[in-house]
């Protein structure tokens, strides 16, 4: 209400920060025929002042780093690289790592024997790379390895209502926590071929993580404190990346050109210290990392549901821990106990929220001043789940619904086989709403994400007035996404909620130089 006369405020605050960085170099160059040799060795040492944990205590860090290159002829090449490294978060004696790492290269297409391809092909180069890294930070804790935490809490009562606080056993130490590690490998080629009109690059990768720092959940809750870091854990990480770029002139003034990736990623988490499952489906060991745990939909209940999942099973609709009404949920009972309880949610049913397969597409051409650029991208193998249809009503249960909820609701047996979510309910909420396979969606994409059109001017009067270049443009984003995840951007996790979709926009300029 404008009549209305509001007070104006203001606040005030304070903040201080400060960070203390220092390195010293020591570089060595030296080339004599066709050799050539590079070295460094640089140490490193730092400080940052008022951290989120401990505030009163500088984080600190110290590094040295050396490195030696060689190539002869710039056909042979090699590199060795070694990092060693102190952490604050480790004990006297834990503190430093050593990281190595060392990588080779030959172009094949220097050597005399490969005088009989050159017709064919221009370069070709492979090369390969084998290093160890190392992490020292998790979860934004500080001193891994600080005797065991203590806290106020609860206590006891003696008497007649005579409390009296105690102190409890937050966390165990860990004295022997350490850097976690990695083994990265990277093996590739490199090629031109086609008088160099087509650059080939193809790299398959691989990395294998161990020690990683985490804390188990095996600790029984009824001991009243959590484990502490601990160097537990393994995965995998493997894939490949493949690159090409053309690019040709045809005549004298049209240039064309398409720069095509696709690459492939996939993750296994080889070890943890979970808690041994009932079932073999429901461990998150030998799975991707961020693999979901759900129940497999199976239909809506109707007046005939029964027959038909007997049907197909052999068995009656399990028993869902509440009495089902016509247009609720019916899960899979995997172990075929005849209940749905949490042994019968899979972590096989959804690929992660990380798509496995990417691609994207630049192509373009230039004429006569014209310019056009195109911009594709694409992903697969990818799904996001979507927690606000799973809760219609909304935390309070008061929630207005979304227009897309109720075009989709269960409302009549007519609807069993097209409707996209169970019947709107708070009695039947529990059952209805599970983290299933019901709400689950393929984020997969293909989106022309960039455009733009340009033409380059070029007035005999420009030189005159010592003009270098006048480019006019127009320039689009996101022009359209073929996709059926509709609730949000597919390309970026956001949330869990569906969310304000992407903005298609438009640009027009021009660009003067001189």
């Amino acid at each position: 209400n404008g009549n209305v006369n509001k007070t104006s405020y203001y606040s005030t605050g304070t903040g201080k920060a400060r960070d203390w960085y220092m390195e010293a170099a020591f570089d060595y160059q030296r080339s004599f025929g066709a050799h050539d040799i590079t070295a460094l060795v640089l140490y490193n040492q730092s400080k940052r002042y008022y951290p989120a944990t401990y505030s009163d205590i500088p984080s600190g860090y110290v590094g040295l780093v050396g490195r030696i290159a060689y190539n002869y002829n710039t056909t042979y090449m090699a590199e060795f690289n070694v990092g060693y490294n102190g952490s604050e978060n480790f004990a006297p004696g834990k503190r430093y790592g050593f990281f190595p790492s060392g990588s080779i290269g030959w172009v094949v297409s220097k050597e005399k024997f490969f005088e009989k391809l050159k017709p064919y092909v221009d370069y070709l180069k492979v090369r390969a790379s084998l290093g160890l890294v190392g992490n020292d930070a998790t979860q934004g804790k500080r001193f891994l390895y600080i005797p065991d935490s203590y806290g106020f809490g609860d206590g006891n009562y003696f008497g007649h209502n005579q409390y009296i606080g105690g102190a409890q056993e937050n966390t165990k130490s860990n004295q022997d926590v350490t850097w976690e590690k990695a083994r990265k490998q990277n093996y590739g080629i490199d090629m031109t071929i086609f008088r160099q009109k087509l650059n080939i690059a193809f790299d398959y990768f691989r990395e294998d993580r161990w020690d990683i720092l985490s804390s188990p959940d095996y600790m029984p809750a009824l001991l009243g404190m959590s484990l502490p870091i601990m160097n537990v854990g393994e995965t995998e990480n493997h894939g490949f990346e493949l690159a090409l770029k053309w690019n040709d002139l045809i005549g004298d003034d049209f240039r064309y050109w398409a720069n095509f990736n696709i690459s492939y990623a996939k993750n296994k988490i080889k070890y943890m210290n979970e808690v041994k499952q009932n079932e073999s489906w429901m461990a998150q060991t030998g799975r991707p990392i961020g693999s979901r745990s759900l129940y497999k939909f199976w239909g809506y209940f109707d007046e005939t549901a029964n027959e038909r999942y007997r049907a197909e099973f052999g068995q009656d609709i399990p028993d869902h821990g509440a009495q089902l009404y016509p247009g609720d949920a019916i899960y899979c009972d995997l172990n075929g106990d005849g209940v749905i309880d949490g042994d019968d949610a899979s972590r096989d049913l959804a690929y992660t929220d990380a798509p496995e397969w990417t691609a994207g597409l630049n192509i373009g051409f230039m004429w006569k001043g014209f310019d056009v650029t195109l911009q594709f991208t694409g992903a697969w193998n990818v799904d996001r789940m979507l927690s606000e249809f799973r809760q219609p009503l909304g935390d309070t249960t008061n929630k207005g619904l979304l227009k897309y909820q109720y075009d989709n609701t269960w409302r009549s047996s007519a609807d069993s086989q097209s409707a996209k979510f169970p019947r709107i309910s708070t009695t039947s909420a529990a059952n209805n709403y599970r983290g299933s396979t019901l709400y689950l969606y393929d984020a997969s994409y293909l989106r022309l994400k960039s455009m733009e059109v340009g033409y380059t001017f070029n007035f005999p009067w420009m030189k005159k007035i010592q003009m270098q270049n006048l480019r006019l443009y127009c320039s689009a984003y996101n022009l359209f996404t073929i996709t059926d995840f509709m609730w949000g951007d597919p390309e970026s996790r956001q949330s869990d909620r569906p969310n304000y979709p992407l903005i298609r926009t438009f640009n027009f300029g021009l660009k003067v130089g001189f």
